[in-house]
């Protein structure tokens, strides 16, 4: 039996992948993220009020979708029931754990030393030896910090699914819970990127509620998720309760969660054609088909193009509005050709027992 493809799925998950490069290609202009050599301090007024507002909604959406489709995608792959708990463990954690090591040591941890990019507990001055231990103890979370948290969802999501076993709604509002639990205990905690965790184990799995009560989207109550996801997101998101109190904490969870449902239902009404239209390029067919590879490779490209393209560019042409087109386009680029130089690499390399057994 063929593997189900859904293109609310692919839909979003391509939309919330280029919010993502996007972001990082216009974050300078905002000043956030200290430990960014920002080459961009001040900038078009009028610009960076508007990227303030798309600011907002990029870190409510972006990332948080990503988390929310892997959540459904993870669900829908376990719904087959072909393996066991700790086959799942071993497969989902290689899937994770190769990555991180394979482009963390051989890339990213290289690049950032070259191009002296500071990153959280990564100093610009840190040598080369100094980054890899900051990455092998799992304390060097810029960007890779999605890959952590990827990893300790899987543990927790595998143990409590396999614990509740057909009782989904606990295992919902047993992840509702424990984001609380998180978001009060974890902030400060670098390891493994904790202080990341925040709400996205509950939205992963809202994802997988998602795909479980997937036919109510298809038919005329979506209209009605849709409607209420709606008005849920735009009355919370308008709210600035107190922070660190529980109101503040169960509104980030509102506003997150109901911003995801709400594109999935809206995706369920356009998809279809979308991606029809959208499929018809080569570029976006190679996007998709290497979604995971542009996410892991276009860091830190958009923060190199920040310090060292800005002003040279702002001599030629005076747009900022247009260097962060250009700075964006430049990610995808790089980043395509550096997916490109992986894929070949790996051909070589699974010619080598060892490791094709490690590529599995």
């Amino acid at each position: 039996m063929g593997k189900v493809k859904y293109n609310e799925m692919t839909l979003l998950k391509i939309l919330a992948l280029a919010s993502v490069l996007f972001f990082h290609c216009y974050r300078p202009f905002l000043g956030e993220g200290i430990h960014w050599k920002v080459v961009i301090p001040d900038g078009n007024p009028t610009l960076v009020d508007w990227l303030s507002h798309l600011y907002t909604f990029n870190k409510v959406f972006d990332v948080h979708c990503l988390f929310f489709c892997s959540g459904f995608l993870y669900f829908m792959t376990m719904s087959s029931g072909t393996r066991t708990v700790l086959e799942q463990l071993i497969r989902r954690s290689r899937r994770i754990i190769v990555p991180y090591l394979t482009v963390g040591l051989l890339y990213f941890v290289p690049l950032y030393t070259i191009f002296s990019v500071p990153s959280g507990v990564h100093q610009a001055n840190d040598s080369l030896w100094a980054g890899y231990w900051e990455f092998l103890t799992m304390h060097f979370s810029d960007h890779m910090w999605f890959l952590q948290i990827m990893l300790v969802i899987t543990v927790i999501v595998l143990l409590l699914n396999n614990a509740f076993k057909r009782f989904f709604l606990p295992l919902l509002v047993g992840c509702f819970l424990m984001t609380f639990v998180f978001n009060r205990y974890l902030g400060d905690i670098f390891f493994m990127s904790l202080c990341s965790m925040s709400d996205n184990l509950f939205l992963f799995v809202l994802g997988g509620a998602a795909f479980r009560w997937f036919s109510y989207f298809k038919s005329s109550a979506n209209w009605i998720i849709m409607a209420v996801s709606g008005v849920i997101f735009f009355t919370t998101y308008n709210l600035s309760p107190e922070k660190g109190t529980l109101l503040r904490e169960i509104n980030s969870v509102a506003v997150d969660g109901s911003v995801c449902v709400f594109a999935l239902s809206f995706a369920r009404l356009v998809a279809d054609r979308a991606v029809e239209l959208m499929f018809r390029l080569r570029a976006v067919r190679y996007f998709d088909a290497n979604f995971m590879g542009f996410y892991i490779y276009h860091m830190p490209i958009p923060v190199v193009c920040a310090m060292y393209l800005y002003e040279p560019f702002k001599k030629v042409i005076d747009s900022d509005l247009l260097y962060v087109i250009t700075a964006w386009i430049i990610t995808l680029l790089l980043s395509a050709l550096a997916v490109r130089t992986a894929a070949a690499i790996k051909s070589v390399s699974v010619k080598v027992p060892l490791l094709a057994k490690l590529y599995g």
